[in-house]
């Protein structure tokens, strides 16, 4: 990793502490973030439309069931296609630990939904958004490990342009949907990001514990 790179990193992952210290704060508080006042109004329009059909759809790109299939897959390839075991094992342990964080947040904050929707997956607790937080993880594994293995800068571009277009849409679908508020969403995107330099340090440190250790 270049200077340039780990700037950025370090400059992502302070703004997503930030994020995360100041919408915890805000929604374990007294009464509704204002932020969150205001854009309940906007989706509240959106309601029956083709716009909350689409992202019934897109909803379900970030479901635990569609995760998890995605992670067994690739993790599969990267292990007998890339030869990198560790690689595999990491992405579909990443997916089991973006959502055991989720879970073990949800539980401390104990936050109400805006609206319970079995149909998309909108139960239980609602801070932060598992549908946002395990999304940027697995999403973000999974293109971070492709662009390793495939050395074209050109298709590594499209790779993270894309990965970020899908992760942003999967998340605010829940927004749209309203079984999360706008705040659980960001909360999520922030969450994951800093799960995500985690468990990509960690994934570095075993590969390094693993190359020199003596075959």
């Amino acid at each position: 990793m270049t200077k340039k790179q780990r700037y950025f990193v370090a400059a992502m992952v302070i703004l997503a502490l930030l994020s995360v210290i100041i919408f915890t704060v805000e929604v374990t508080g007294e009464g509704k973030p204002a932020i969150d006042r205001w854009a309940n109004q906007f989706v509240a329009d959106i309601e029956g439309s083709s716009v909350e059909t689409v992202f019934r759809w897109v909803t379900e790109l970030g479901s635990s069931i569609t995760l998890y299939t995605i992670a067994i897959i690739f993790g599969l390839i990267l292990w007998l296609h890339y030869k990198d075991l560790v690689a595999g094992i990491m992405l579909v342990l990443g997916v089991a630990a973006g959502y055991s964080a989720n879970f073990a947040i949800k539980h401390v904050v104990d936050r109400e939904r805006p609206r319970i929707l079995e149909s998309v997956d909108g139960t239980g607790l609602s801070f932060p958004s598992g549908h946002a937080m395990v999304s940027l993880i697995t999403y973000g594994l999974l293109i971070y490990f492709l662009i390793g293995k495939i050395n074209n800068t050109k298709t590594a571009i499209w790779m993270i342009a894309a990965g970020v277009v899908l992760i942003l849409f999967i998340g605010f679908s829940r927004y749209i949907l309203r079984v999360h508020y706008l705040t659980d969403v960001v909360a999520g995107f922030s969450f994951g990001i800093i799960v995500l330099v985690i468990w990509l340090s960690f994934y570095h440190w075993l590969k390094k514990r693993k190359q020199s250790s003596p075959s």
